[in-house]
């Protein structure tokens, strides 16, 4: 045991990192927590220990509580140098509240429990229940009597399943007052298991719903609000909702414009709508997405070139995608429609069109997470260059090696030096196993981020 200790110190921070990666980090944790300090700063690393899984797997798809003596060590020892970077937990139930008094956990915005019996959960969540589901209808089987009591209820569904349960429960539900779904995911039940549920919720005080609709062939618009939840609701005070509804066109599909979206909100007196539709003409698909305002979600996925000059100050994640290229400008509308944006995800595999040589400089001020995946070489020398932007000394991005070689021309151009200096830590996907990657070799580029590499 103390030779394999002494060959971990002697690697570099980096390589101890991709190891310890590829292994459960409960066992990482439970062995090394204690033996020194290198092990112990690395081993605690905040991105290493923001989810943990303190259960047992078995052979049969369910799951146990961890060995005692394993127990023991995490009360003991590893969860008081580590809870506050924890931001998920998965529980077995019935070691739950033993865990969750051993430390605080102030950043902790997941907690998963397992093998929780009905009673349990009954006891537990009496009035109100935030809850994440694998699928539309866990929520159905969620509110067939067993929480008549809950008077606000949150649900975020995971996914949906291919597989289709009839579960016919038309009895109302009076006592809840307060209702969230988030289905970003993607449903194409809303008009079979969606709108039958909120038919039921009769004395609805507060909805809120943030929902990706496919499988219609008709958009969600007011007027589908308000014939099919509104005005079932009469008790509604407040209503706030970002619905995206993704169509396929045929021959015998009149594509709405945006003027005909929002004028079937012409009745919404005491909420601001925005709506906008966007064309990808070439695959004969929409998206259309409506949305109260201010938008107040921490989210918001697939931008296009399409979307509203308006402030999204709320907002603290986006993706950009689009079929058409987003040209410099767009990025310039970026920042100032998301001023706080702190994670970036681009998908654009169409090359710009336009010089951009006397544009103004973008300025991300908080960002901290960057994703250039599939993205055409053009968005890598956005965001590298210092000619086109400025990145903050916060950034960990994650790209292809192959891409950012071609862009940086093998870590040598100076236009991209700048902003790839200021990078914490870079995570590189290698496509060609033939590739022979040496971290040590671009060292130099990356001067402040700690490097890791993945076939």
């Amino acid at each position: 045991m103390n030779d394999s200790i002494i060959q971990l110190n002697d690697l570099p921070d980096e390589i101890l990192m991709m190891i310890f990666g590829k292994l459960w980090n409960v066992r990482v944790l439970y062995s090394l927590i204690g033996i020194n300090r290198k092990l112990d700063r690395i081993a605690c690393d905040p991105v290493f220990t923001r989810y943990l899984q303190l259960m047992n797997g078995i052979s049969d798809n369910s799951v146990g509580q961890l060995p005692e003596i394993v127990l023991n060590r995490f009360c003991s020892h590893v969860l008081p140098k580590i809870h506050h970077h924890i931001r998920r937990l998965d529980l077995e139930s019935s070691t739950m509240e033993r865990i969750l008094s051993t430390a605080n956990y102030p950043n902790l915005h997941q907690l998963v429990l397992l093998n929780l019996h009905a009673k349990t959960a009954a006891c537990l969540f009496t009035t109100q229940l935030y809850v994440c589901l694998s699928d539309l209808t866990d929520c159905l089987y969620l509110l067939d009597g067993r929480f008549s009591q809950l008077h606000t209820l949150r649900v975020y569904i995971v996914c949906e399943k291919s597989t289709r349960v009839i579960i016919d429960n038309k009895d109302k539900l009076p006592n809840l007052e307060r209702f969230s779904l988030d289905h970003r995911s993607g449903t194409d039940l809303y008009d079979n298991l969606i709108v039958p549920l909120l038919q039921r919720m009769i004395n609805l005080e507060e909805l809120d719903l943030y929902l990706t609709i496919s499988g219609k062939q008709t958009v969600v618009d007011g007027t589908d609000l308000k014939k099919n939840i509104l005005n079932y609701m009469s008790q509604l005070k407040k209503f706030s909702f970002s619905i995206r509804s993704n169509i396929y066109l045929n021959n015998e599909i009149n594509l709405p414009s945006n003027d005909d979206i929002q004028n079937t909100f012409k009745d919404f007196k005491d909420n601001e709508i925005i709506s906008y539709v966007h064309n990808f003409s070439r695959i004969k698909y929409i998206e259309c997405r409506i949305f109260s305002y201010p938008y107040r979600r921490k989210e918001y996925e697939r931008i296009t070139n399409d979307f509203p000059s308006i402030s999204f100050s709320y907002v603290r994640e986006i993706s950009l995608f689009d079929n058409q290229p987003f040209e410099h400008d767009f990025f310039l509308r970026i920042t100032q429609a998301f001023p706080n944006v702190k994670i970036l995800r681009l998908e654009n595999e169409e090359p710009q069109k336009k010089n951009h040589q006397d544009s103004s400089i973008t300025r991300y001020f908080h960002l901290t997470e960057l994703h250039l995946l599939e993205v055409h070489d053009d968005y890598i020398e956005e965001f590298l260059s210092d000619s086109k932007t400025c990145l903050p000394n916060t950034v960990d991005l994650t790209i292809e090696y192959e891409a950012i070689q071609r862009v940086t021309e093998n870590f040598t151009r100076s236009t991209t030096q700048i902003n790839c200096s200021k990078l914490i830590r870079l995570n590189l996907y290698v496509l060609d196993d033939e590739n022979d990657v040496n971290l040590d070799d671009i060292k130099h580029y990356f001067p402040h981020a700690k490097i890791f590499a993945e076939s």
